[in-house]
């Protein structure tokens, strides 16, 4: 389940905790939370609640499922004749670069990874802000402790023989830590020194043969990508792919 999806139930299950739980254990806080859910208007917010939050994770938990299970199979087709787009090895091979990626962020060298990123990316991220940031005296703190989903959402390929440019949109979950924080004092500035689950999205460009992160998006896009039909032109569609 999406991170973001997590903190909307955990959300409702509290505001439901606090509805039915006894007040002597509750305490002032919970006393009062209880007492104004037992209002006419208090239930009707939390059953408004229920009734708007759990339609809007489920709709969106359905498009992307679907979504996922027929790019998943569309690229099984298109692997058929080229393996760098067969599911398994595209799973390995964005595994590899997301690892790879986040131990040069940790080491403020975007150079660590130019093979596995787009030459604009990598020059982007090395002077927009890991050298402004070390201008500012703030260390980039990058961790990440695993990859738990890596989701193919979107597939737009080109119109050349051997797929050069195609791209694809992953949905990509893992427990990560990320911070900056003061050279001198230590201090934590922005973040947090904890691993949490974070989604994002990463787009990834075949070039050359390989595939190179491109760009990534916010992982709130991923509805967005999941809604878009997939880009399959007529000279590979002769291989009875369906759309999307």
């Amino acid at each position: 389940m999406k991170p973001l999806h997590k903190k909307i139930l955990l959300t409702i299950l509290i505001i439901g905790f606090l509805f039915y739980i006894d007040p002597v254990y509750a305490g002032p806080g919970g006393t009062i939370a209880k007492g104004l859910f037992k209002t006419w208007w208090g239930k009707i917010i939390l059953f408004a609640l229920f009734i708007v939050l759990f339609p809007l994770i489920a709709y969106t938990y359905c498009v992307e499922f679907f979504a996922v299970k027929k790019t998943k199979k569309q690229l099984n087709q298109i692997g058929l004749k080229n393996k760098d787009f067969s599911w398994l090895n595209l799973d390995k091979n964005v595994r590899n670069v997301f690892t790879r990626v986040y131990i040069a962020w940790d080491k403020e060298d975007m150079k660590e990874v130019s093979e596995y990123v787009n030459h604009w990316y990598w020059q982007n991220q090395q002077s927009v802000h890991l050298d402004q940031w070390k201008k500012e005296n703030l260390k980039n703190v990058c961790k990440l402790d695993q990859i738990k989903s890596v989701k193919p959402l979107y597939i737009e390929l080109s119109d050349t023989k051997d797929l050069e440019g195609s791209k694809i949109a992953f949905v990509i979950t893992a427990d990560i830590k990320d911070y900056l924080k003061d050279r001198e004092t230590n201090r934590i500035v922005q973040g947090k020194n904890e691993f949490g689950d974070e989604e994002k999205i990463w787009i990834m460009e075949y070039t050359n043969g390989k595939w190179l992160l491109d760009d990534i998006r916010e992982g709130k896009f991923s509805l967005a990508f999941a809604k878009m039909k997939n880009v399959i032109p007529e000279f590979h569609s002769s291989t009875t792919l369906t759309t999307k």
